[in-house]
């Protein structure tokens, strides 16, 4: 038999809570910016088990054989939905799972259905989010849908570019900034992001090789180079280049008796002279 309805709002419901409209066009531009602008996606996602409902997720609420009570939503300010004949509905601080079996027991307890069978299914995510800024490709808003560590979080935004430093500052809610570096999978890199957090991948510090090199110019620094790596960066020495001669200059000082396999600071100078014919 097919039921129709009229919404019921059970006595007592929470009123919706006012939303600023600029908060509101915000919140609707997070849920449903395409993939590659902000990094949320859109669409049917197959969230982890432990992924916890809140405001402003979209979801996918049916219910098998009765299409009717059957529909997409928006979990309010206040945490709730709108359910057919149960009315205000808590979707918030619950996994789909929960709210699935949830609802199906109310409309058991309530005569409504027998034995139904839910489906909660998130269509766009937007309660919890982290941001990724700085030198990535596609920088923005990603949801954390699952668990994501910090440096699979900055994989997610395509990993810093060429000229990206290995690194991440790490904006915490409410915390001080603290540097990581992305090599350091075993430390830091393997820190759980937050909701809230945001993540910035500065440009890679420089290091400049000029002379009789190949390609002269500035250089990212990786986290243990060496005079001798950055030269090969630049091509190696030309003919008349003599890597027995160099000359660098660190801090507008030169230094005594440079070695090609010193390790790299930011901002050194790198200079090839020719060879003494």
């Amino acid at each position: 038999m097919t039921v129709s309805w009229p919404f019921v709002r059970l006595a007592g419901a929470v009123a919706l809570s006012a939303v600023p409209l600029a908060q509101a066009q915000a919140q609707a531009q997070v849920a449903n910016a395409p993939v590659g602008q902000t990094g949320v996606g859109q669409g049917p996602v197959t969230p982890a088990s432990s992924y916890v409902l809140g405001p402003n997720d979209e979801i996918s609420v049916t219910v098998f054989g009765q299409d009717s009570m059957s529909s997409k939503t928006r979990i309010r300010a206040d945490g709730t939905i709108t359910a057919p004949f149960l009315g205000v509905v808590q979707a918030a601080g619950k996994t789909t799972a929960q709210l699935g079996t949830e609802l199906s027991q109310a409309y058991v307890r309530g005569g409504y259905l027998s034995k139904p069978s839910i489906n909660v299914e998130i269509t766009a995510y937007a309660s919890k989010t982290a941001t990724v800024l700085g030198a990535v490709p596609n920088s923005g808003l990603y949801p954390i849908d699952r668990p994501y560590t910090v440096s699979a979080m900055v994989a997610r935004a395509g990993g810093p570019r060429i000229d990206g430093a290995n690194a991440v500052i790490l904006t915490p809610v409410g915390g001080q900034p603290v540097r990581i570096s992305l090599a350091d999978l075993a430390g830091g890199a393997s820190r759980m992001v937050q909701p809230g957090d945001t993540l910035f991948v500065p440009t890679a510090e420089s290091v400049y090789v000029y002379g009789e090199v190949n390609k002269g110019g500035a250089y990212p620094i990786q986290p243990g180079m060496t005079f001798r790596q950055a030269l090969a960066l630049a091509g190696g020495p030309t003919l008349a280049g003599s890597v027995k001669r160099i000359e660098v200059r660190r801090g507008g000082q030169k230094i005594d008796k440079p070695d090609l396999d010193m390790v790299v600071q930011p901002e050194d100078v790198l200079v090839i002279k020719e060879k003494w014919f």
